[in-house]
């Protein structure tokens, strides 16, 4: 565990909306700085208790291939840093396109964002190079000759990492024989046009061998600005009885000057008379939520385009009419109740034809056991829109009545119907019992408390490492009840830095965590924090669920990388969330054999699969926990629980009785988990996306549903559990 690694590649991220790079500002402040890469990870460390078995097993590959659309090339012509091969890009995610140079552009709640992500590594130290002292001045003139400033430039490392920036005139400090990356950017109807030696990239690579003066022309169109063209497509809907939602698409034409708000005004007289709802929204949003309406009320919306110059034209209007009163849904209808066995009954029934004008969401269960004089509470809510359920552990030859209540998010519904069944007479039922379990290895993180210095004089199952110590980066780790915490801070604003938890070599299918990010958006740069599932041969091969936070929002994603030992050389965009305001904390499973097979869970739910991959990870493996960042305003904390990874994504329940026909996977209240045929005596079901240890019964039914064989349980992926004859 204490031998050299080369180690996966971290994401670096840069989220920023619209422009890229920031804009030259002739009279007034800063511009946005950014940087073009992070370092990468080195290696190894050592550290805490974990409880840990081996099994080597290969995952089922029945899934369904996914596919997406593939976008490669260098849109803003920025290098790859530390890039001596081509990367390739692609991606699966409809909305998302990924370029040859690492950016990868989507949109966040109707807000365009571009991601710049590289999937380079193993982190090395610079070469000296033994150059001497020089400079770089960046001057700017017009397509004419004649000299300007206040010209936004940078002044980059080759692997990116910012060294300085300003307004032309600019003047840098270097060393000669090192490469260097200078920037220029637009200015409004300032345009950059080429470079003295002719070339067109507004990034320009030059490696000095004494000091040089570059210069960068640009166009200068005087063309006046004006009030923006009026925004399109504006669309109300209709949100509850007290809401209605605005979207709207920004005018073609900004009238040469940015749009900076919108102003939003309403009719309730189908646009008769208008009342400003907002003057200025102040913000480059496209959409808008009007609250506090009354019920059943038709509202006209229209809206405005707002830039330097003054308030455009207004758009088409828009019409919604908010939702009547909700009240609760009305019952359920049909139920049924059917015996299945000695100790359960079925329940089955049709979801009220009336909601209330909300959806239901759960249902209640009651039961009689005198006919329907007295009842029980089964379940007070299912939170389940299934309308059937299995009531066990019932008594032998007993008459039982059930009614069913339906649940909207204002209360409940008056009961259904009744239905009455008694089950049937006790008969021997096997029992299903453990013989062989798929947890390989497990951590809770919250079961210690342990400093830094305790976790690094110990010899435990985690080795800690990371580029911070080599990039003198402040970090720290430790454990406590609320989980392992990693903390980094990047030395320089622009410059990564990351840290990382490495488990040893593991031939498991099945990797869980719960990862929480510490901040939804940081104050410049960017920060991530994910699990990396990568093989352990040196190759920088892995799949991550990774969570990215910029100044405007964070967004979770899963990537996959492959290349050689020092070079990326694909890089793939599997899932996206695109959405609004994302959870922080997130529970994450990856399922993989390593080979063409890959699915991935996030908080229980299935965000990706297919079995139709290449992705070049033979076993064994290593998990990492890594947060990473370039902020270098403060310590950001990433936090982990929850650990484990299990030998397979199913498991078996074998030695079946001839006369079995189905086994069930059930928890407390009666609700199938999980169901599978027998064939052969076994039977296979899938558990990949439930939390372990899963708490339920396995139960095992003839032809005629009868019960022949149960047990309780605490699943892992992979376990196998034998009916006792």
């Amino acid at each position: 565990m204490n031998s050299k690694k080369n180690l996966r590649s971290i994401l670096s991220v840069i989220i920023f909306s619209a422009m890229l790079f920031p804009l030259a500002n002739f009279s007034s402040a800063s511009a946005l700085s950014t940087g073009l890469t992070s370092p990468l990870d080195t290696s190894l460390g050592s550290s805490s208790t974990i409880s840990n078995t081996t099994t080597s097993v290969t995952a089922a590959t029945n899934v369904t291939t996914t596919t997406g659309s593939i976008s490669t090339g260098n849109p803003t012509g920025v290098p790859l840093p530390n890039s001596t091969t081509s990367t390739g890009a692609s991606t699966t995610v409809d909305g998302v396109q990924v370029f040859g140079n690492g950016t990868i552009t989507t949109s966040i709640n109707g807000v365009s964002m571009n991601f710049l992500f590289d999937p380079n590594g193993p982190a090395k130290a610079p070469k000296p190079t033994g150059g001497t002292s020089a400079t770089i001045t960046v001057k700017s003139s017009d397509l004419s000759g004649n000299s300007m400033t206040g010209i936004w430039d940078e002044l980059h490392s080759s692997t990116g990492s910012m060294i300085g920036h300003g307004y032309t005139t600019n003047t840098y400090s270097i060393t000669t024989g090192k490469q260097y990356i200078v920037y220029v950017s637009n200015w409004q109807n300032i345009v950059f046009d080429h470079w003295d030696d002719g070339s067109t990239n507004p990034y320009r690579t030059i490696t000095p061998t004494q000091s040089v003066t570059l210069t960068a022309y640009f166009s200068t169109g005087s063309t006046s600005a004006t009030a923006p063209q009026p925004p399109t497509s504006l669309v109300a809907t209709a949100a509850s009885t007290s809401q209605i939602n605005l979207s709207w698409t920004a005018p073609s034409n900004n009238g040469g000057s940015a749009i900076t708000g919108y102003k939003i005004e309403r009719s309730m007289d189908t646009d008769s008379t208008w009342s400003t709802l907002v003057s200025n929204t102040g913000s480059t949003s496209t959409t808008y939520s009007n609250t506090g309406l009354s019920p059943n009320t038709t509202y006209t919306y229209r809206v405005s385009a707002i830039n330097s110059i003054g308030t455009g034209s207004p758009s088409n209007v828009s019409t919604a009419t908010t939702s009547t009163q909700i009240l609760p849904p009305q019952p359920p209808t049909g139920l049924t109740a059917t015996t299945v066995s000695s100790s359960q009954i079925n329940l089955s029934w049709s979801a009220p034809a009336d909601n209330g004008g909300s959806p239901v969401t759960g249902y209640k269960i009651e039961r009689s056991v005198d006919a329907g004089s007295t009842w029980s509470t089964v379940v007070a809510n299912t939170s389940s829109t299934s309308t059937t359920f299995s009531d066990m552990g019932l008594a032998a030859n007993t008459s039982y009545t059930y009614r069913v209540s339906a649940i909207n998010s204002v209360g409940t519904s008056s009961p259904s119907n009744t239905a009455s069944a008694t089950t049937g007479t006790s008969s021997g039922i096997r029992s299903v019992t453990q013989v062989q379990s798929g947890l390989v290895a497990s951590d809770s993180l919250t079961n210690e408390t342990m400093t830094q210095q305790q976790l690094q004089a110990g010899n435990g199952y985690w080795a800690y490492a990371g580029d911070a110590p080599a990039e003198k980066a402040p970090y720290s780790f430790s454990r406590d009840t609320q989980g392992l915490h990693i903390d980094v801070q990047a030395p320089s604003s622009g410059t990564w830095a990351g840290f990382f938890a490495e488990s040893p070599n593991t031939n498991a299918v099945l990797f869980h965590s719960v990862i929480t990010t510490p901040v939804r958006t940081v104050p410049s740069q960017n920060y991530e924090n994910g699990m990396y599932v990568q093989t352990s041969n040196g190759l920088i091969n892995y799949v991550t669920c990774v969570s990215l936070t910029n100044t405007q929002a964070t967004s979770w994603a899963i990537i996959n990388t492959y290349g050689t030992t020092n070079q990326a050389t694909k890089f793939t965009v599997l899932w996206m969330d695109n959405s609004a305001n994302q959870p922080l904390t997130r529970d994450c499973t990856i399922i993989t054999n390593g080979q063409n097979y890959l699915k991935v869970y996030m908080d229980g739910t299935m965000v990706y699969t297919s079995n139709s991959l290449n992705l070049q990870m033979p076993a064994p493996y290593n998990t990492y926990l890594e947060p990473e960042t370039s902020y270098s305003g403060q310590l950001l904390s990433g936090t982990f629980q929850d650990y484990y990874v299990s030998s397979d994504e199913t498991i078996k329940v074998i030695n079946n009785p001839s006369n079995a026909a189905r086994a069930d996977i059930v928890d407390s209240t009666g609700i199938i988990l999980g169901s599978s045929q027998v064939s052969g005596g076994t039977a296979i079901l899938d558990v990949g996306k439930f939390h372990y240890p899963l708490s339920a019964s396995i139960k095992v039914y003839d032809s005629s549903n009868n019960l022949i064989a149960s047990g309780p349980v605490n699943i892992y992926g992979g376990s196998v559990y034998s009916v006792n004859q």
